[in-house]
């Protein structure tokens, strides 16, 4: 159980806490004082990791930038840039073509520029690759990132949707031939079972069995996304039906289950749902930080108390209807 993470290598550290602003919801580019309100709120309470990526918020009509162009005029407007963990992600494949990846050095090096200019910053803390294509050798991939690490551009790398076969052949190439590894995973996580069926969609890698003892086995710190499973406990445990909406595709026998012990676990501890999914990612046997998102400000109140909630052992087989 952590409540901070310190990434380090050779050349920089930096802390990553239990709860990241997640800004794929920044869809528009003139509601600034909206979005605005959130990540100074999010600051005041506590945080200071934000997570974006090149690709949000492309399925928008006049999404393009939006979401990395929104942080990036917040922190010239606050001036905070210091005090601000930018994890961003590159690589996504474009939108209605989710098998033609882009994982080339020229597609990779044209996306991280693309974020930096529209950031308006030299570096980013964590580059994540969003996709990945097992098809391409690790050995075509990892010069790329290693190359903008030694450049200064990224101070850490990261993958998303990779599963960690792949993760350890990269970091084992990374270790032969004298580059920087990959630190850090972003993978869907959260109390709920789910699964690329669930979602339709096969490059996304989900947390299961095989997953989770191998991040437990090397202790290796994961950035969870959808970790509130889109709302489908907190939404659900207030009586509001599932059908025809965004998390009715957890709602299965299983998660039903588990959805039955957070209301008995909010009932007795008085925790709403929404804080009990994020004190649950909390309180594993490896570093998480919840890619949380809000649409209103009293959600970030009540996700930012979770912060520093976890656990015991007896209390998260509890959740998961193991006892």
């Amino acid at each position: 159980m952590y409540d901070k993470l310190l990434l380090k290598n050779d050349r920089y550290e930096m802390k990553v806490p239990a709860l990241t602003f997640g800004a794929a919801g920044f869809e528009r580019n003139d509601c600034d004082d909206v979005y605005f309100e959130f990540l100074d709120k999010y600051v005041e309470l506590g945080g200071w990791c934000i997570d974006t990526a090149r690709v949000y918020c492309d399925w928008l009509e006049n999404g393009h930038d939006s979401s990395e162009g929104v942080i990036g005029r917040w922190l010239k407007a606050r001036n905070n840039r210091d005090k601000i963990c930018i994890a961003t992600k590159g690589g996504h494949p474009e939108m209605g073509h989710m098998d033609e990846s882009r994982l080339s050095r020229e597609e990779l090096t044209k996306d991280l520029e693309a974020s930096l200019r529209v950031l308006g910053v030299d570096y980013v803390d964590i580059y994540f690759l969003h996709r990945d294509d097992p098809k391409i050798p690790v050995e075509e991939i990892m010069p790329v990132l290693n190359d903008f690490y030694e450049s200064g551009k990224i101070h850490f790398i990261g993958v998303s949707n990779w599963t960690t076969q792949r993760i350890e052949e990269a970091n084992k190439f990374a270790k032969e031939n004298g580059m920087e590894p990959i630190r850090i995973s972003q993978i869907n996580y959260s109390l709920a079972h789910s699964s690329v069926e669930t979602f339709g969609d096969n490059t996304l890698v989900c947390m299961d069995t095989k997953e989770f003892r191998w991040y437990k086995k090397h202790d290796f710190p994961v950035m969870a996304f959808s970790p509130q499973a889109k709302g489908f406990f907190a939404k659900l445990a207030k009586g509001d039906a599932a059908n025809n909406l965004p998390e009715g595709q957890y709602a299965g026998p299983a998660n039903l289950a588990r959805l039955a012990k957070v209301k008995q676990l909010s009932e007795q501890t008085g925790d709403t749902p929404a804080k009990i999914t994020l004190g649950y990612l909390n309180s594993q046997p490896f570093f998480v930080s919840s890619v949380f998102a809000v649409t209103k400000l009293w959600q970030l109140d009540e996700d930012m108390e979770a912060q520093d909630l976890t656990y015991d052992p007896k209390t998260v087989a509890f959740l998961e209807n193991m006892i």
